[in-house]
């Protein structure tokens, strides 16, 4: 439902919205839950998006929706210090093998990925609607794997983008640590990455995403 833009909400109907919005990713986007938070505990470091150089993501300098071509960390801090407040949002992977197990994860972790992206999108939408119109959603995962199954990033090649309204940058090429998002939330992470890790030793995986609202 759309809603007239205002000039200053109160802070009672920007938390109620909030809340809303909570409910909205929770029980039809199907997150596995979605925390509000204030978006001043968001913590932007530059050694997160230099992990996306060293060592060299494949996608790294090959998606215009990962680094070199996202904002510097500078200019991100500075965004971020404009709003408020945050949803944070999770979806839990099952089963784990498709993040921990390197032999199947690089083809299933993108259906993961791909349906975490439209759930941000479905949400920073809903904010638009909401009168939020500044909202921003940042998912994970790099979008020329799950949107473009690792083929050239059509934006970088021709200014046209293939999935405009649902790719997504993660918060991770943003420069925003989503370990500590999570923490931040009071989830439990693992740090699974790029070398084989045995799915026994995995107790659970999961995407971690963010919607600045206000």
């Amino acid at each position: 439902m759309l809603e007239k833009i205002v000039p200053c909400k109160s802070e009672e109907k920007i938390k109620e919205d909030l809340l809303k919005l909570v409910t909205l990713a929770k029980k039809e986007l199907q997150a596995t839950d979605a925390v509000i938070i204030p978006a001043s505990k968001v913590v932007v470091d530059e050694r997160v998006k230099m992990k996306c150089a060293v060592p060299r993501c494949f996608n790294y300098g090959s998606c215009a929706n990962c680094p070199p071509y996202t904002p510097d960390v500078e200019t991100v801090r500075n965004t971020i210090s404009k709003y408020s407040y945050a949803i944070v949002v999770k979806r839990n992977v099952t089963p784990v093998e498709h993040f921990a197990d390197r032999t199947s994860s690089l083809t299933n972790a993108k259906v993961h990925e791909r349906e975490f992206a439209q759930i941000i999108a479905k949400l920073e939408n809903a904010a638009f609607s909401a009168g939020y119109y500044l909202a921003l959603g940042l998912a994970g995962g790099s979008c020329r794997n799950y949107l473009c199954n690792d083929k050239v990033c059509q934006y970088l090649d021709s200014g046209r983008c293939r999935y405009i309204r649902i790719a997504r940058p993660s918060v991770e090429a943003y420069g925003i640590d989503a370990f500590q998002l999570a923490v931040e939330a009071g989830w439990d992470i693992y740090p699974i990455g790029p070398q084989h890790v045995s799915p026994k030793e995995v107790p659970l995986a999961l995407n971690v995403g963010i919607v600045f609202i206000t």
